[in-house]
């Protein structure tokens, strides 16, 4: 019988990526050519965004990257939130932009993100950055596949040959996982919540990825023993007490006992904070690249 599970501590790790941040973002700023984020966000009365964003400004600061919140209404139309986000990729300044959701009722969001210019995407949601991930070309990855693919490289499982199988297909999550771990040469089935064979599949993983936002969906008996299992998923329950807490797609504590998993993520505090480091990881790799490209010029 294996071990009992180590846990994949998201905070710890990011705080880790962090550091490496700060130091390439104040190389950055010595070279005059400080990293920025950019972000629009529509509407002043959805809390969660806003509190993402003022969360975003306030750790872009402590690691000594620049960011500027461009708000607009609640009313904003499809072609006012068009014309910033053009306008953002024709400002030679703003060298990272994101577009924090939700976007007003009636906008397209998928229009709207089909217009950030591919090298200021940091977000990896322009289906061109999506094309190029798939092509095993530089790109900037989604940040939460980016944030999978560094905690499962973290526990020191070689990649090359494993069978990993993702549960979820979402276009920014669940896909370019796939994606991202094919390139790493592992095996790799993307299946979903309706699968039929689900927990046969799942029995085969030496690497589980659940994206499928499906609080309890993967039990103990549909993960091999000693797999990693990486859990995307953040559901919010109400405990039989009556409060409401956030879990994941993975019965935690079954899996991280004497017996199961070798690697597991906590939720919260597993592939969240992960996700925040790698966004900004991607606006000092955005601004690094631009740099680059300006000195050739």
């Amino acid at each position: 019988m294996t071990d009992a599970a180590r846990i994949l501590d998201g905070k710890a790790l990011a705080q880790a990526h962090r550091a490496r941040i700060a130091e390439r973002a104040s190389v950055l700023r010595s070279a005059g050519r400080p990293a920025r984020l950019d972000a629009i966000l529509c509407g002043a009365t959805d809390n969660a965004a806003r509190q993402y964003a003022e969360s975003q400004a306030r750790t872009c600061a402590e690691l000594g990257i620049d960011h500027k919140l461009h708000e607009l209404p609640a009313t904003a139309s499809q072609a006012e939130i068009a014309a910033k986000v053009v306008e953002l990729n024709d400002d030679p300044t703003a060298g990272a932009i994101m577009v924090h959701m939700p976007l007003p009722e009636g906008v397209d969001a998928f229009a709207i993100q089909a217009l950030i210019d591919q090298d200021k995407d940091v977000e990896g949601v322009n289906p061109a950055n999506i094309g190029n991930i798939v092509y095993g070309r530089s790109s900037l990855a989604p940040c939460t596949a980016l944030a999978v693919i560094k905690m499962v490289e973290h526990t020191g499982m070689e990649l090359r040959g494993r069978t990993a199988v993702v549960v979820g297909a979402s276009n920014h999550v669940g896909k370019p996982i796939a994606v991202l771990l094919m390139r790493q040469d592992a095996t790799v089935v993307s299946c979903n919540k309706w699968t039929p064979d689900l927990p046969q599949l799942t029995a085969r993983a030496d690497i589980l990825v659940s994206a499928a936002g499906v609080p309890g969906l993967i039990s103990r008996e549909m993960v091999k023993p000693g797999a990693v299992v990486i859990d995307v998923g953040v559901n919010r329950v109400r405990t039989v007490e009556g409060a409401m807490k956030t879990v994941g797609d993975c019965d935690f504590e079954p899996l991280r006992a004497p017996g199961g998993a070798s690697w597991i993520t906590p939720v919260p505090g597993g592939v969240g904070p992960m996700t925040v480091a790698m966004l900004l990881l991607n606006v000092v790799e955005a601004a690094e690249r631009t740099a680059a490209r300006r000195r050739r010029e």
